[in-house]
């Protein structure tokens, strides 16, 4: 119910807003020129029409003002204006006069110019509270806020550049082009007219700042799964800014939103979020927060809603906007962060069950043969027995026999103990020591298959790291080549393994001859849990790019060659 009632809230004030409050004060603003009659303002082209000798009048709307005092600034030639009818003070080139229900209802202002030229003449309306408390510190409040929404700009930009997650490139050039359009804002509020450029620069950055505010919350928000419906909404109005966007240096100014108001866009987002929110996603509670802060400035400066300048609404509302969504972009940043904390952990999990996998499946081999002659030595023992020719050498012969097949099963289990034993500390190691261990580990295996391996050391070099995690990334290349070699039922398999230094880089290249990798797939091999193999986790080769990445800030890649696929590892 809470939702409904929001969302009939949000559709009445777009529906029925009106008019009121300090626009409707100055009901009508007249020229007199050359003796003849006053004639509304608008019926002139201020950009081309040249005045000398003038008046302009202020027809004041009494009932508009109530018990209320304002005070118009007006941004006029100064040393121009002959005289007034109403008391007043000037500022440079700023007219200031109080305006209350003692005030005439017509106000006449008198020019002469030295030589004929255009009118400069622009009102800002303030109220009595703004004049008196905020009037004497906006270059402070302006100042403030140009600075937390540029570093809003920066802020997100550095994290975009950092993680390339799209909602943080979004957000940021959001803030660029509002900051843009603010600056634009202020500077056109005293100008009498804008040039025809002036008006499209600042409908183009309009334009821009909202076609990324609605690209921002599709890609925060996940509308694309979230709310299928309303992304098509979102997706209809992106188009239409587009075309809206390519229109107005033709048009000289944006027609889209002479039929639609912004907060319409807005007042969507808002129920995007809304609708997220209802769903679970707690955070969306910020994106509404913020969104609600930027519909609200958007509806008092359309429908002015409250008796507030525009100028000082925006440049208190825009700022805190920036504030609240980057945030929410921190703290989405801040769960992203622990979400991948998390699946690095499963990994690394996964990737010790498979690797206790490999080790089992590595012991087998190795103890097929041991055990094999365990059970001829027990077969010769018994058929000796049988046939009355066990003597005493015959059994102590067999007994040392068995003895050394129990010795080499034991040794084999210290082998693999030492290799999957975590070491704390890092330490000096030859890398073709670890290159060993990994081949000394899978060799049974290898020759199980009659795969043919060959270790060529141009040039050693030895490193402080952790050798067993060296070792754990080449045994994963050898094992890989090792099963695509069965699967292809390659004819003389072998696997190739060559170690050289390059440049002062310990180079190391895992060749074999399965006829290499598809080009389809190469590029996503070490992406987490991809796998082209049945019952495979796929984690293999993504734990050893970042074991070779994060702990030997080194690189490792992989490329085909005339006879199969080679895998490189520089550090």
């Amino acid at each position: 119910m809470p939702l409904i009632r929001i969302i009939i809230c949000i559709l009445i004030i777009n529906i029925f807003a009106y008019a009121n409050g300090r626009n409707s004060i100055i009901s009508g603003v007249y020229i007199f020129v050359n003796n003849g009659e006053y004639k509304s303002y608008k019926q002139y082209d201020l950009k081309s029409d040249y005045f000398k000798k003038f008046n302009v009048k202020l027809e004041i709307n009494k009932k508009a003002l109530e018990n209320k005092t304002y005070y118009f600034f007006i941004t006029t030639d100064v040393k121009n204006l002959i005289s007034a009818n109403v008391d007043y003070d000037k500022n440079l080139d700023e007219v200031i006069l109080k305006v209350n229900k003692n005030s005439p209802k017509n106000i006449y202002f008198s020019y002469e110019y030295g030589k004929q030229k255009t009118l400069n003449f622009k009102i800002l309306i303030f109220n009595e509270f703004e004049y008196k408390y905020i009037l004497k510190n906006k270059s402070i409040l302006y100042g403030i806020a140009y600075g937390i929404i540029f570093s809003a700009f920066l802020y997100n930009l550095v994290i975009f550049l950092s993680t390339r997650r799209k909602a943080f490139f979004y957000y940021s050039f959001m803030q660029l082009f509002l900051l843009i359009v603010l600056v634009d804002i202020v500077r056109f509020s005293t100008m009498t007219y804008k040039s025809s450029f002036e008006i499209i620069i600042l409908d183009i950055f309009e334009n821009l700042s909202l076609i990324m505010v609605i690209l921002f919350s599709k890609e925060i928000l996940n509308t694309k799964k979230n709310i299928p419906l309303i992304d098509n909404l979102l997706n209809i109005f992106v188009i239409l800014n587009l075309i809206d966007l390519f229109t107005i240096p033709f048009l000289g100014y944006s027609i889209l939103y002479e039929y639609i108001t912004r907060t319409i866009v807005i007042s969507t987002l808002m129920l995007a979020g809304l609708i997220v929110l209802y769903k679970g996603e707690k955070t969306a509670i910020f994106y509404i927060l913020g969104w609600s802060v930027l519909f609200l400035c958007l509806a008092i400066s359309e429908y002015n809603l409250i008796d507030i300048n525009e100028l000082f609404i925006f440049h208190i509302g825009f700022p805190l906007e920036s504030m609240i969504l980057s945030f929410a972009l921190g703290y989405k940043l801040k769960q992203s962060v622990h979400e991948n904390i998390e699946k690095e952990q499963l990994l690394v999990h996964q990737s010790k069950l498979a690797s206790m996998g490999e080790m089992i499946n590595n012991i087998a081999h190795q103890w097929r043969q041991p055990l094999t002659h365990l059970s001829f030595i027990n077969m010769d023992i018994q058929t000796a027995q049988e046939s009355k020719e066990l003597d005493e050498n015959y059994l102590n012969e067999k007994i040392n026999e068995s003895y050394d097949q129990i010795e080499f099963m034991s040794q084999t289990i210290d082998n693999f103990k030492d290799f999957y034993q975590p070491v704390k500390n890092k330490e000096l190691f030859l890398i073709s020591e670890a290159v060993n261990k990994a081949i000394n580990i899978i060799k049974p295996s290898l020759d199980n298959l009659n795969i043919n391996l060959n270790f060529t050391i141009y040039q050693d070099s030895e490193v402080e790291a952790f050798e067993n995690e060296y070792s754990q990334v080449v045994l994963n290349f050898i094992s890989n080549a090792k099963d695509v070699l069965h699967i292809r039922k390659i004819k003389n398999p072998k696997i190739d393994i060559l170690l050289e230094v390059t440049n002062n880089k310990s180079i190391l290249t895992v060749n074999d001859n399965a006829k290499g990798i598809s080009e389809d797939i190469i590029n996503k091999i070490f992406n987490p849990y991809f796998s082209t193999k049945n019952k495979s986790s796929g984690i293999g080769l993504y734990m050893s790019k970042i074991i070779v990445e994060s702990h030997f800030k080194g690189t490792i890649s992989a490329y085909n060659t005339n006879e199969g696929a080679c895998f490189k590892v520089e550090i």
